[in-house]
């Protein structure tokens, strides 16, 4: 059964019903971007990601509180939940990529053999 809405559905979108990531990108020449963007955006692809500079902040707080016993729970909760998604990450990856090596075997047996025979 159609209904009126089936038809304006693909031109009216409700609020949060498409993609809602958002791109933490330094944009050059941004009202919104304090600082230089030049630097900021040099410093994420040629240095370290926002996740690698956040990463090493969250290493310093955990050693800091480690060393003072100065118990910081919410850091802990969120190193741990961090910790959680890259292990589920790198096992959906690992799945996936024993998924595509049986695809390969059954499609070209010898460039199958070729990746599963290197040093």
């Amino acid at each position: 059964m159609i209904t009126p809405f089936d038809i304006w559905s693909p031109i009216f979108r409700a609020p949060f019903s498409g993609d809602v990531t958002q791109e933490i990108t330094p944009r050059l020449f941004s009202p919104d971007i304090k600082g230089n963007p030049l630097i900021e955006h040099k410093i994420q692809t040629e240095v370290a990601s926002y996740g690698k500079q956040l990463g090493k902040v969250l290493e310093a707080l955990k050693l800091l509180s480690d060393k003072t016993g100065v118990g910081l729970p919410e850091i802990d909760t969120l190193i741990t939940e961090i910790e959680e998604v890259k292990s589920d990450t790198k096992d959906a990856l690992r799945a996936e990529a024993e998924n595509a090596l049986a695809r390969l075997k059954r499609a070209d047996h010898a460039a199958w053999t070729q990746l599963t025979q290197q040093p």
